[in-house]
């Protein structure tokens, strides 16, 4: 598949975030990507451009976690995955364009058909037939767009690279020793979502497994470079206007976290829902 400005345009538009999931012990990335399909009036009878475009998005959301698993698996000497080498005017890094080679080798490991790395997908905007943004096809003037929430399961992309040797095999020998955290007391999806930043982001976890996912309580498996004492204490320093982390149990010999939280919602979002911790 290739990389078109067009594509390149929706890959750097896509916001990835963590979700949270009941559903079994897989570790869920949400996506917004976009997708783009150029109309020629040569093919209307023949594709139905509001799947197309839809479809392309399914893709740049699947494909958008598979490089970044593939840039984790393989980072640089300064720990920066090679999908973010490049540097920004601000001096923040910026993605580097995949080169075709790098897309053929992604749709040749997942195949065309990226539904069985997908729990579910939602259009979150149809914007229909518009003037294209960049003319580099001159026989398109218009193409259908979308803008699609992709669920992607991340354990499923991770075997399909292994299986195709864009990643190495994970000896569980040598793979770092899970923290269990059992987190009680936060019923909102939005303060799951600052610990799971902050866990990655601030703290260094390099992989966020969901073991059990209920109301009020989750259980996260937690890998990284610290053990359960460490992890505490960085929980329990934890500094978020909205949020209050205490942990409340620490079993050092079965690497277990239990931990309270207490979500302080801005009032407008209080007022606009109800059983907020």
């Amino acid at each position: 598949m290739m990389f078109s400005a067009r594509s390149l345009i929706a890959l750097l538009g896509a916001a990835v975030v963590l979700l949270a999931s009941g559903v079994g012990r897989a570790e869920l990335q949400r996506v917004e990507a976009v997708g783009i399909y150029g109309i020629r009036d040569s093919q209307r009878s023949r594709v139905i451009p509001r799947d197309e475009a839809i479809a392309k998005a399914r893709w740049e959301g699947v494909s958008r976690v598979a490089r970044e698993l593939i840039g984790e698996s393989a980072p640089n000497d300064d720990g920066v995955p090679p999908a973010f080498d490049g540097q920004g005017s601000d001096g923040a890094p910026e993605p580097v364009e995949p080169s075709e080679d790098d897309g053929a080798a992604l749709e040749a490991a997942l195949g065309s058909d990226v539904l069985p790395y997908m729990r579910s997908y939602r259009i979150l905007d149809d914007r229909g037939e518009v003037p294209v943004l960049f003319n580099d096809e001159p026989d398109v003037k218009v193409e259908y767009v979308v803008v699609v929430e992709v669920i992607v399961d991340v354990d499923r992309v991770m075997k399909a690279l292994e299986d195709a040797g864009l990643v190495a095999m994970v000896n569980s020998e040598d793979n770092e020793q899970a923290v269990i955290v059992e987190l009680v007391g936060l019923s909102r999806y939005e303060a799951l979502e600052v610990v799971l930043e902050a866990l990655r982001k601030q703290f260094g976890a390099t992989r966020i497994r969901t073991l059990e996912f209920s109301h009020e309580r989750q259980i996260l498996a937690i890998e990284g470079p610290f053990g359960p004492e460490a992890l505490s204490a960085k929980l329990a320093g934890f500094e978020d206007p909205r949020l209050l982390l205490e942990p409340i149990g620490v079993d050092s010999d079965s690497g277990r976290i239990r931990l309270m939280g207490r979500w302080f919602p801005d009032s407008d979002e209080s007022q606009g829902g109800s059983g907020t911790k």
